[in-house]
């Protein structure tokens, strides 16, 4: 089944590196619209999980560029694959810090955050109420069959991984039709 997919797919070598900029696109957007019209603030490991689909994205419009040399394509594939891997990791270390199985950063609000300033002077209380709300990173707002976005985003990056890593193994993927 697997070469009746890489003989029969369309388009040529350029189709999967167009995979792969719609995929990290929608994970993107994904996440921006959960954030903007879902009204779900993103923590700090939220904002630091966007940046390996952006990259992926990026990579992926640069190899399915059609005047690029087709081997360079496939090594960019094989750096699409490597960015997802990464994009996995770091949405497992969140579900991790969600799940309580190890300590998220100091930036996430857990037990190595700075305690809240006691402080009566009026200029201190004004800076700390405007300073930003530090939305905790063990905190799930929002969940599916118990597995909250980060383990989404961990199972779909994975997967996106996945499907790189066997493209660029593929010799048909990469045949100009």
């Amino acid at each position: 089944m697997s070469a009746s997919l890489a003989t029969t797919a369309p388009g040529g070598p350029r189709t999967l590196p167009l995979l792969f900029l719609l995929a990290g696109a929608s994970l993107l957007s994904g996440a921006l619209i959960i954030e903007h019209v879902g009204g779900i603030p993103p923590c700090i490991l939220c904002v630091y999980q966007r940046f390996p689909p952006a990259i992926a994205a990026a990579l992926g419009a640069l190899a399915a560029w059609p005047r690029l040399p087709t081997p360079w394509a496939r090594g960019l594939t094989a750096v699409i694959g490597v960015v997802f891997l990464s994009g996995a990791l770091l949405a497992g270390y969140h579900v991790g810090v969600e799940q309580h199985w190890w300590a998220g950063t100091e930036q996430c609000g857990g037990e190595g955050a700075p305690p809240p300033s006691l402080s009566t002077n009026l200029s201190d209380l004004r800076s700390a109420l405007d300073a930003p709300e530090v939305v905790p990173c063990d905190a799930v707002p929002w969940s599916l069959f118990g597995i909250s976005l980060a383990g989404y985003n961990m199972i779909l990056s994975l997967g996106l991984a996945t499907l790189a890593a066997w493209a660029v193994r593929q010799p048909a993927c990469w045949r100009d039709r």
